[in-house]
């Protein structure tokens, strides 16, 4: 017995050794994420298991040889200290999360405490198995295609109002394996129980349908939410997706293709807006050429993986089919809000595949981009109702309603806009103020935004100041020509709002910053008007 639990006292060290910091070559990169995965995700059952093994030991008979008890107490001790430090890992990453969330570069959101879950609760955190909750409606293997895979369940509550938002999860599993019933369910749970509705759908998988199959089937899952959603009282134009590992990268796809029409189906013509709100990819692959620059010796055998069992066609010779699915090379300036969360410790996707993405975005992308990196970390951490897990869930939760939660636009403020009653006016190079008609006349037609008062909520002076720099770094370094611009209310019934005049940009590039800094609307100046159009429409106001 003694030989026993000195056995598997080595294999708790071990592994819980390779959570911390797992190897990336050889037989010990192949163990790493099964082993690593399970110790890093179960640290309390780690203890628990060897407690219960010192147990065991003292009821059968402590060994009388002295090296050997020796052994099996150093071993247990180790395990345990090990396993108390992936514990405190786990619940710091409560103040990772917390602190990457309020420091994003644009719009940081302030997430919920736990004790504000309405479904993760302290023991199912302890737990660690994601189950239902009672009164949650399951509508299983709803058909959004004729194909056997081309199904999908629906989850909301008895309670769930209507026109609820929507969130979209795609599984994981290489593109080769999974289904809709195992991943996501602690974060799908809390937003379910939080009102909103939850669509899973299952895809097509290869070898057996190579790709496009999978993106085709998201693609045509997304067009059936849009389409049908509403029978179940959710609200089509408020849909956020989200995704897991491969999951990620098709989440992710689909919300930088909304323009792209090349995997929609050929039969739902009548969807006319292919958009998301946001898209949540965790640990996400991100990257599909295997270029090492992002993925630090582990590239090769993504290329590998995809050219012979997801692609079926080499690289060489397919490379605009290869950059075509991968995310990082899809990112443009009409992008959605995109939230990231990545484990340093993945060894599946490396971490720098999440932070180059992340940096491309932020130079390229006017939507804000959310980015939380845990340390000692691994891939699908999120599986098990962890008190890591349930930090993310609420960062996500922050994240989505924010995606979601743009206010409409009154006719009383549409009028508002309106110049008049509003003076609009430019400042010159020669540091004189004119109308802005009298402006365009010298500089051209010109956009005006401000990032005063999202939404038309009055803040404070200070806050509008601190947003004002922040938009104006953000013009400078996209290389934009830009005036500074005073919006007034001669009746002093709204506050002077400052902006910026965007000379020789497009209304698409002026309407995308607009939504990444929560704008009703821009004005749109020449020599004969100023018009005021919509930031989500592109139309004018009237």
């Amino acid at each position: 017995m003694a030989y026993f639990v000195a056995l598997v006292s080595a294999f708790l060290v071990l592994s819980a050794a390779t959570a911390l910091r797992p190897g990336r070559r050889g037989l010990s990169a192949i163990l790493a994420y099964p082993v690593g995965w399970a110790a890093g995700e179960l640290p309390v059952q780690g203890i628990v298991t060897q407690l219960a093994l010192l147990g065991l030991l003292a009821w059968w008979g402590w060994p009388s040889a002295a090296w050997l008890s020796l052994l099996v107490v150093v071993l247990a001790v180790v395990s345990i200290v090990e396993n108390l430090a992936l514990v405190f890992i786990a619940f710091y990453a409560r103040r990772i999360v917390r602190r990457s969330m309020a420091h994003s570069p644009v719009a940081p959101l302030q997430i919920p405490h736990a004790g504000d879950d309405l479904f993760g609760s302290w023991w199912r955190t302890a737990m660690q198995f994601p189950f239902h909750p009672r009164d949650m409606q399951l509508v299983k293997n709803v058909a959004y295609g004729p194909l056997a895979r081309q199904r999908l369940d629906v989850w909301r509550m008895s309670t769930t109002p209507l026109h609820a938002p929507v969130v979209l999860f795609v599984h994981g599993g290489s593109w080769i394996m999974g289904d809709k019933r195992e991943q996501g369910r602690p974060m799908l749970h809390e937003f379910v129980r939080r009102g909103w509705i939850a669509v899973v759908p299952n895809y097509r998988l290869a070898p057996r349908h190579p790709w496009p199959a999978q993106i085709r089937d998201v693609t045509r899952a997304l067009g059936w939410a849009k389409k049908n959603i509403t029978t179940f009282g959710g609200d089509p134009g408020r849909i956020v997706i989200s995704g897991g590992s491969a999951g990620g990268q098709l989440a992710a796809l689909v919300a930088l293709c909304a323009n792209d029409p090349t995997w929609r189906p050929d039969d739902m013509t009548d969807v006319t807006d292919w958009s998301v709100r946001g898209a949540m990819p965790f640990y996400g692959v991100l990257e599909m050429t295997g270029d090492e620059a992002h993925w630090r010796g582990l590239g090769r055998g993504l290329l590998s993986w995809l050219e012979q069992r997801i692609v079926q066609a080499p690289f060489e010779g397919n490379e605009p089919l290869y950059r075509a699915m991968s995310p990082l090379e899809r990112i443009g300036t009409d992008a959605p809000p995109f939230f990231v969360v990545q484990g340093r410790n993945d060894t599946l996707v490396d971490v720098h595949v999440a932070r180059n993405f992340v940096a491309k975005f932020r130079d390229v992308a006017s939507a804000p981009m959310y980015y939380v990196e845990l340390p000692f970390t691994q891939h699908a951490f999120d599986i098990s109702a962890s008190p890591r897990t349930s930090a993310t869930t609420r960062a996500a939760i922050a994240f989505a309603e924010s995606a979601v939660s743009r206010p409409r636009l009154t006719p009383s403020l549409v009028k508002s806009y309106q110049v008049p009653p509003t003076e609009l006016v430019v400042k010159m190079s020669t540091g004189e103020w004119v109308g802005a008609r009298e402006a365009a006349r010298e500089l051209g037609p010109f956009m005006v935004l401000t990032s005063d008062n999202p939404f038309s909520h009055e803040l404070h002076a200070d806050e509008n100041a601190e947003r004002r720099h922040e938009l104006f770094a953000d013009l400078q370094r996209r290389g934009v020509r830009l005036r500074h611009t005073i919006g007034r209310d001669p009746m002093g019934a709204w506050p002077v709002e400052e902006g910026f005049a965007m000379l020789n940009q497009s209304v698409e590039f002026a309407r995308e910053l607009g939504r990444a800094w929560n704008q009703f609307a821009i004005y749109d100046v020449t020599e004969e008007h100023v018009l005021v159009r919509s930031v989500d429409t592109g139309e004018v106001l009237t």
